[in-house]
């Protein structure tokens, strides 16, 4: 059997599906504090919890 090679693509960060999830929410901050979009944030804070990271600080290492 031949082996295929596979092309990495490369999703659009727009279409991650968590990210998605998190799309329809109302963003509370001041636009001074919108690095970063709601919906990003949000998603990589869930894989963080969901990775064992507790708290802030460990989120942030």
């Amino acid at each position: 059997m031949p082996h295929e090679k596979s092309e990495h693509s490369s999703t659009p960060v727009s279409q991650i599906a968590i990210i998605e999830a998190f799309a329809g929410l109302e963003d509370p901050r001041r636009r001074a504090g919108q690095r970063h979009t709601l919906p990003l944030c949000l998603a990589l804070f869930t894989l963080a919890i969901a990775a064992g990271n507790k708290g802030f600080l460990a989120i942030g290492d």
